[in-house]
């Protein structure tokens, strides 16, 4: 079984816990934390492997471009995280619980759902007693792009500037309001007997409180229907079909954080009675696993967050974003007059892995030595910077989503554009100078504007790579600090959590510290800056050509 103790600490020692709870694609994780917020212990259930009865291929069920997922099953792992967090923690002892949880997915109760949460037996687990209350027992999770007709309606009515300036994001199929669309349009007769509507941060919520959860600000970023700076659900977008007013089942949205003294949640009569819980123990708003992600680092104001996985995701925070179709706007969990954005990029890992490979024989260390040599002088390390005027490009296999639809390769100096027929040293390079030369553009378009304060914190596996963090930081022109995202979001619910008991100003204090690997060398900086101009005007032109291609 896939539960866990992490470290050698009894979570047994009289002392305040708290808990986070990440219900995500594949698992629901809880973070217990200690009074400072260090991890005590983890239980983690993974649905494939402990809840094998579901029968599900790869953990969800596919139907075409339908991705959904048995609500069901995700009552059943709280069950049993409940069970083993029972034989662990000393629950009377945890004063309190945050959530998160996937973004997008939404949930659909029947009627006589929070009646039956309310009576539910103690002496049975909730996923028995709750099953049959829900008008889709299959929920639609981020994955489903089979609601792409509905966007394209919604954005011929609004036009897609308007909707990505108000929503934050232009109509995406996995985003919530469209699949809520779906049932009012095609299966008003369920509509109707649907009690209320959630996203799977306050379905968690609510399964914890025994009460129905707000939907909160940073999660309903993700729904294309939350007015991102009004802070409110849009009407011309909640009411667009047959005259039905979706928000009447979803309630009013509201804030992320909460001071100590707004906190009215305390978890439910049930759990309280059925695993030895504090009948006092506040349970603060869930919110979207991005946003809680965002807590968990301790991200404060022009923060950057730079995941280095398969795919490449930045995540930042400022005051101000500049709304573009290419990416997401969301409301700040920590502070609601501030925004996060998030850059989604689908060729990242991927291309470096595609490219040590094939030009340097499989080894990272060849990959390094040519980023770091070439006939002319290199670019990072120690050494001399090229002149501004030098080769750009890239190489982009999969379509990529920003610029959403940029694919293939292209370089400066070759006629043909065809990058491939460089030398591998040059094609190494320049490449990867490509990938951060376009992310260091992207976020200046999104209004974001670096400072001396500015961290760039890399997560995931590509962060180990300490000369691909030394361009970085030089691309950027930022300080880059490492950290490991290993439950960074459900630590980010426990801090919410915290925030709740404790003050917001006390959260403020348990900022973490991450290792710096990589200042930032102002000259090679300049010269990147050069670069990055020749390098936009060229993806620029390059994307127009692909575009207009007869």
């Amino acid at each position: 079984q896939h539960y866990y103790i992490t470290n050698n600490l009894s979570c047994r020692m009289a002392q305040k816990y708290y808990l986070g709870f990440d219900l995500s694609t594949q698992a629901l994780k809880v973070f217990v934390a200690d009074k400072s917020l260090n991890l005590q212990c983890e239980v983690c259930v993974k649905y494939e492997e402990d809840l094998p009865h579901y029968g599900l291929a790869d953990i969800f069920h596919k139907s075409g471009n339908s991705v959904t997922c048995p609500v069901a099953m995700w009552i059943e792992a709280l069950d049993l995280a409940m069970e083993k967090l029972s034989q662990l923690v000393d629950l009377n002892l945890v004063v309190g619980i945050g959530g998160c949880a996937q973004q997008h997915g939404t949930v659909y109760t029947a009627q006589g759902f929070l009646a039956a949460l309310q009576t539910a037996d103690v002496s049975l687990p909730l996923h028995t007693q709750l099953q049959d209350y829900f008008t889709l027992p299959l929920s639609p999770i981020w994955m489903d792009s089979s609601t792409e007709e509905y966007c394209e309606r919604l954005e011929e009515k609004m036009g897609s500037e308007e909707l990505c300036n108000r929503t934050g994001s232009r109509a995406h199929a996995r985003f919530s309001v469209h699949h809520i669309h779906r049932m009012v349009n095609e299966s008003p007769e369920l509509y109707e007997s649907t009690e209320r509507i959630l996203l799977v941060s306050n379905f968690l919520g609510t399964l914890l409180t025994g009460k129905y959860m707000a939907i909160d600000f940073s999660d309903g970023s993700g729904m294309n229907l939350l007015d991102v700076f009004q802070k409110e659900w849009i009407k011309d977008i909640s009411g667009f079909y047959n005259g039905v007013d979706i928000s009447d089942k979803l309630g009013a949205p509201e804030p992320t954080l909460q001071e100590a003294d707004e906190v009215a949640a305390t978890i439910s009569d049930y759990l309280v009675t059925r695993y030895g819980f504090n009948k006092d123990c506040k349970v603060l708003r869930c919110t979207g696993d991005n946003p809680a992600t965002l807590v968990g680092m301790s991200c404060r104001d022009q923060d950057l967050i730079l995941s280095l996985g398969t795919s490449d995701v930045l995540i930042g925070v400022c005051g101000h974003v500049t709304p573009s179709p290419d990416i997401h706007v969301f409301c700040n969990p920590l502070n609601s007059n501030s925004h996060m954005f998030i850059i989604c990029y689908k060729n990242g890992s991927l291309v470096r892995e595609e490219l040590k490979d094939k030009y340097c024989g499989g080894e990272w260390e060849r990959y390094n030595q040519m980023l770091s040599t070439q006939d002319n002088p290199p670019l990072v390390g120690n050494y001399l910077p090229l002149p501004a005027s030098t080769l750009v490009g890239n190489y982009l296999p999969l379509p990529e989503t920003c610029p959403a639809g940029l694919v293939g390769a292209f370089c400066s100096t070759d006629p043909e554009r065809l990058l491939l027929s460089h030398s591998p040293e040059t094609i190494v390079r320049t490449v990867t100078e490509g990938q951060f030369l376009s992310k260091r553009h992207d976020i200046s378009a999104a209004g974001f504007k670096p400072t001396s304060n500015t961290r760039l914190i890399v997560v995931g596996g590509g962060s180990v790579n300490n000369t691909l963090l030394n361009l970085i930081s030089n691309v950027f022109g930022v300080d880059v600090y490492r950290a490991s995202s290993a439950n960074a979001a459900a630590r980010g619910a426990a801090l919410l959590a915290f925030a709740g008991v404790n003050g917001v100003q006390r959260m403020e204090e348990l900022r973490t510290e991450y290792e710096l690997v990589s200042k930032t060398n102002p000259e090679l900086y300049h010269t990147y800056c050069g670069m990055r101009e020749n390098y936009v005007d060229l993806q620029k032109e390059y994307l127009y050509s692909s575009l207009h291609k007869e």
